[in-house]
């Protein structure tokens, strides 16, 4: 009798192999050979599942960025109760900074979403970049006085009040700007220094209703 197999399954494994080898290699490391060599397949049953190189990577940055939204969105979700509201804010922002080795590990992958998506641009624009936006909107919104949304769709929706737009935007440039100095100068821009500056904008952020 032939041996049944869970393609789902593989697909997960795959989807699995394809991430250790982002975070070791990047996303150039994402070749038939080098996940099959990850994954212990052969590249020839590797191919049964995409036809090519372009493939096989659609398929692991749509993995990834799945894997990145069930890791990070519940953390972003939690309850939050202690503090003023730009502490909480704060510690919401702070989940998309690289300050531990979890969220090192999260950087790397968004960056690898990120080099996919400029090299492929989608036709409905950036996921990464909307998603980031929807949070930092609401983040805002929030430090204004507004009510917030869970709702994605209404989230990614630009907020009728324009200091909210404008806050958003410089705080999505902020936090890309100091993501990115944390990585590259981690001697220069300390998690203690990064949590200070991030307190300091959101205190910037005028007072609304």
């Amino acid at each position: 009798m032939p041996r049944l197999v869970d393609h789902d399954q593989r697909r997960a494994e795959l989807g699995e192999a394809a991430i250790r080898v982002i975070l070791r290699d990047g996303l150039a490391g994402v070749t038939v050979r080098g996940v099959a060599v990850e994954t212990g397949w052969s590249t020839g049953s590797l191919r049964h599942y995409f036809g090519n190189q372009r493939e096989l990577q659609a398929y692991v940055v749509q993995a990834t960025t799945d894997a990145l939204r069930r890791r990070i969105v519940p953390r972003v979700q939690r309850p939050r109760t202690h503090g003023s509201v730009i502490e909480r804010i704060a510690t919401i922002v702070e989940e998309m900074l690289p300050l531990d080795a979890e969220r090192r590990e999260e950087y790397a992958l968004w960056s690898a979403v990120v080099e996919w998506e400029r090299q492929h641009p989608p036709d409905g624009g950036s996921v990464t970049w909307t998603d980031q936006r929807a949070l930092y909107r609401q983040c805002i919104a929030a430090l204004r006085g507004h009510e917030t949304t869970s709702e994605p769709s209404q989230a990614a929706i630009p907020h009728p009040d324009a200091e909210v737009e404008l806050w958003a935007a410089l705080l999505h440039t902020f936090v890309d700007g100091l993501a990115s100095q944390i990585i590259n100068t981690p001697r220069e821009v300390s998690a203690v220094a990064a949590a200070r500056l991030l307190r300091s904008l959101l205190q910037a952020v005028p007072s609304g209703c």
